[in-house]
């Protein structure tokens, strides 16, 4: 039985159930998910000062978990923190955007990405950079929709959504297009028939990455050289959280 460890670094358990679910979905039968939520930062993450929070939030929630897991999923679809756990952890992390904007590269040459909200959009850029696809993203467009709103008015905000990703297939050559946000878990199967191009979702993508490298059993790459953390005292921080970046042998090994 594969153990996956799905961590969401917004404080909504509605979100977090509704990313659950999707993980179910897309797992396969000898996959077992334990999903946990930020205890701390915002329900959203939607700005830079909330997803430094989450950083915190996201280590913190790993950390307080008390159960065995063969792998982690960030998802938050900003993919807050997801090199310090590959940093402190043994076992595989994949972020949700960014495993789906790898697997856009493997369907077309250029791909978009569609998320929730103006403010984020220079947030997901930086990321998409950072992964070293900048040649590869054909553009990038912003639709204001949460899960809020689209549990209010669900044709509205699926059909921005879907004018969207016509915009960039039309105006940017988009060959694919990465649905990012919590706001937009689930909403591939709907549109997909109506749109001429793959569309991804991060948490199917997400899924179906960290199996694949569960069972290539591959070591974990050390970070800092050697593998070992830097020697740093920690104040303030919760006691497991403290024990996860002290790289004890209970906390960088899951118990």
């Amino acid at each position: 039985m594969t153990r996956l460890l799905l961590v969401n670094g917004n404080t909504s358990h509605t979100v977090t159930q509704k990313l659950l679910a999707e993980t179910e979905r897309h797992a396969g039968a000898n996959v077992q998910i334990s999903a946990v939520t930020a205890r701390f930062g915002a329900d959203l993450v939607s700005d830079r000062a909330s997803n430094v929070i989450a950083g915190h939030a996201v280590l913190d929630a790993v950390a307080h978990y008390q159960g065995h897991y063969d792998a982690v999923l960030v998802a938050i679809s900003l993919d807050t923190a997801v090199e310090a756990l590959r940093e402190v952890l043994s076992v595989p992390v994949v972020g949700m955007t960014e495993a789906a904007c790898w697997q856009a590269c493997l369907i077309g040459n250029r791909f978009g990405v569609v998320m929730p909200g103006r403010q984020t959009l220079p947030l997901y850029r930086e990321r998409i950079v950072h992964y070293g696809l900048r040649d590869r993203l054909a553009g990038l467009r912003a639709i204001e929709a949460t899960v809020q709103t689209h549990h209010a008015a669900p044709a509205d905000s699926e059909s921005a959504l879907r004018a969207a990703i016509m915009d960039l297939v039309e105006q940017e050559g988009s060959e694919a297009v990465v649905l990012a946000g919590a706001s937009m878990t689930g909403l591939q199967r709907r549109l997909q028939p109506l749109v001429p191009v793959p569309l991804l979702d991060g948490i199917a993508s997400g899924v179906t990455l960290l199996e694949g490298l569960i069972r290539l059993n591959l070591p974990t790459s050390p970070m800092n050289g050697d593998g070992k953390p830097y020697p740093t005292t920690f104040s303030g921080l919760s006691e497991p959280c403290t024990a996860l970046l002290s790289g004890l042998p209970s906390a960088r090994t899951p118990i």
